[in-house]
Formats: C-alpha cells, structure tokens, sequence
C-alpha cells in the first residue's frame, strides 16, 4: 500500500504543516472562548489598586512608616530637596550652610528622619 498523501497531491512536508496550522488554529479558538481572566489578583507586578478590595486593605493596614518614607522619597535628593524647601532657606544658601552637614544629612536619611524632624535638626546647627 502506497503512502497516504500520495492519494491527496500534497507532499509530507506539506501535510504535516497544514496538520500544525489545524492545531495552532483549535488552540487559538479554545483560548479565544476562554472566560477573560481579570486582572484583580494579588500579585506585585500588577499596581495595588488592581489587587481585591482584601488584599488591599490588608497592604495599606500593615504598612509602617518606614514603607510609607521609601515610597515618598526613593532617593536622597528627593529627600534634601523637600528638607530645603521646608526650611524656607535660599537655595545656594542652604547648599553652602549644609555642605560640612553632609554626612550626618545622609545619615538621617539612611535612618529615615522625617523632613520637619531633620529641619529642626539643622536649625539647631545655624541652618536658618
């Protein structure tokens, strides 16, 4: 007995892409027909807002304020940007103040003081 395509015209390499394109094509539909997936799960690639109404109020309730200082100012320079503008110090001026500070003024951030907490600390040395 002959081959099977060679009763179809088609040769093997042919048939056995038509076969694949026939199975790409059912899975494509079967996805397609799927119920839709929603974005609302716990996950940490997808935004908080997006997570259920639980898990939210579970993430904002266990928050601390160190979270909540990392989340205000990711960096140092945020950080001495809003101490200077709170201090209501000219801004050379308060470069030139702060300059030999500059260790202790990353140590406060690295301990996470609060900007009024880190103002009043530099008014104690002169920084007005």
């Amino acid at each position: 007995m002959g081959k099977k395509s060679a009763h179809s015209g088609e040769s093997p390499k042919d048939r056995s892409i038509n076969i694949m394109d026939k199975f790409i094509t059912r899975n494509i539909n079967r996805e397609r027909n799927n119920p839709i997936k929603t974005g609302r799960r716990k996950d940490p690639n997808i935004p908080v807002n997006l997570w259920p109404l639980k898990d939210q109020i579970e993430y904002w309730a266990s928050r601390t304020d160190a979270d909540r200082f990392d989340e205000q100012y990711p960096v140092y320079s945020y950080w001495i940007t809003e101490v200077q503008k709170k201090s209501g110090v000219y801004p050379t001026t308060f470069t030139d103040f702060t300059k030999k500070l500059k260790p202790q003024l990353q140590e406060m951030f690295a301990s996470k003081t609060s900007v009024r907490d880190a103002v009043s600390e530099l008014r104690k040395h002169g920084v007005y």
